[in-house]
């Protein structure tokens, strides 16, 4: 029996959320879960406001996502991805991984944090850690530099 049946894993293009990404996939495998994949996109902010600028930004998380899905594919595996937007509602971005493990009826978040500390940490925050502080259900963090699977 499996303790978890849906895992949902924010990307970006860094290095932990690769990890993270790994991790999340050979957990999913091991425990037969669906996995969903999503990008945020900060869409309030200035230089998102044009549309062309958030088509380019569309584009390059469907390529992000396209990668992991298609390294996720196995026989028998429920794998799926979204690019999620962040509007006026949910501004943040740990709010739109939030709303969407919401959605999606995700029972497991994994995402990466980049292990920020003291100044850099106040200015720029963690999205894990928000997300870790309101999720409802069980957040896996992968800092960085832990090895993928």
């Amino acid at each position: 029996m499996s303790t978890y049946k849906k895992i949902l894993v924010p990307i970006d293009a860094s290095q932990t959320a690769q990890s993270a990404a790994a991790q999340a996939t050979a957990l999913a495998r091991d425990q037969g879960a669906a996995i969903r994949f999503i990008v945020v996109v900060e869409a309030n902010g200035l230089l998102s406001s044009s549309p062309e600028f958030l088509g380019v930004l569309g584009n390059d998380a469907r390529l992000l996502l396209d990668r992991w899905v298609n390294e996720a594919l196995a026989p028998g595996m429920d794998v799926s991805s979204a690019v999620v937007e962040t509007t006026q509602a949910l501004p943040r971005v740990a709010d739109a991984i939030l709303a969407e493990g919401h959605r999606w009826g995700a029972d497991l978040i994994v995402i990466g944090s980049h292990g920020r500390s003291g100044v850099r940490r106040l200015i720029l925050g963690s999205v894990a850690e928000g997300v870790a502080q309101r999720s409802t259900v069980p957040v896996l963090i992968v800092h960085a530099g832990e090895p993928g699977v």
